[in-house]
């Protein structure tokens, strides 16, 4: 997995460049804070991954290369503002944005990164890609809204609680998915699901199916990726699967 790691450290370096270049002292100062805070990289990881997939593992493209900048920054940008709407003021064991420069500096951060988002995709000039990527973030908007007029989560009917799931995760892990390879599309809504049930349960804020309804989204992305050439990129995706469980 060295090409993945190098082509890692690629994404975040276009990902700090781009955020950090602007000359707004606040929006350098909250990118370098989001900087230091990048987690496992998991969405660009699926881009890539399922692109090395598609190329027998050669140097990511630097179309791949924007495309997997462009989750990252679209999971930042939604990170942002929910910290804001959920009252949140920490982030991975570390104060948030908001809780260091207010609720105006996330948000318009946020805003940045989003406008970062239209200039990569412009950019990379896919017309099919600009589609999946406004589709995903009508998705997730979608379901942030739902989440909203639901007032307990936790006691919703398994149809809107799967709704959430989908919108607020899943459909940005299979674009992720489909940026690399569009075979693995499913794999990555799949994936995205149970990623999100999984994390349901470790905070403790599951529903009486999220513990079936995760065994059921692991097995669905396990068989997609049985259909698929078996190599070290889809070793490593069922690897990332089965620690869900």
């Amino acid at each position: 997995m060295k090409q993945i790691a190098q082509a890692l450290n690629m994404v975040v370096s276009e990902y700090n460049r781009r955020i950090t270049r602007g000359a707004n002292t606040t929006l350098q100062q909250v990118g370098n804070h989001l900087s230091a805070l990048h987690g496992k990289l998991l969405r660009p990881s699926l881009v890539l991954l399922t692109a090395a997939t598609a190329n027998g593992g050669a140097t990511a493209t630097r179309r791949t290369l924007l495309l997997a900048t462009a989750v990252e920054m679209l999971h930042n940008a939604s990170l942002l503002h929910d910290d804001v709407i959920d009252n949140t003021f920490e982030r991975r064991h570390q104060p948030s944005a908001n809780a260091m420069w207010g609720n105006r500096a996330a948000i318009l951060t946020g805003d940045y990164h989003l406008a970062q988002i239209m200039q990569i995709m412009d950019e990379v000039d896919d017309r099919d890609a600009t589609r999946r990527l406004t589709d995903t973030v009508l998705a997730m908007t979608t379901a942030e809204l739902l989440q909203l007029e639901t007032s307990d989560v936790s006691k919703a009917d398994i149809e809107t609680y799967r709704n959430i799931t989908c919108g607020k995760t899943a459909r940005l892990m299979a674009t992720c998915c489909a940026f690399g390879n569009p075979a693995f599309e499913q794999f990555g809504l799949h994936y995205g699901m149970a990623f999100q049930l999984r994390d349901d349960l470790d905070d403790n804020e599951d529903t009486p199916h999220t513990a079936t309804m995760l065994k059921e989204e692991v097995s669905l992305a396990l068989t997609e990726l049985d259909r698929k050439e078996n190599n070290v990129y889809v070793q490593e995706l069922r690897s990332m699967t089965n620690k869900l469980l």
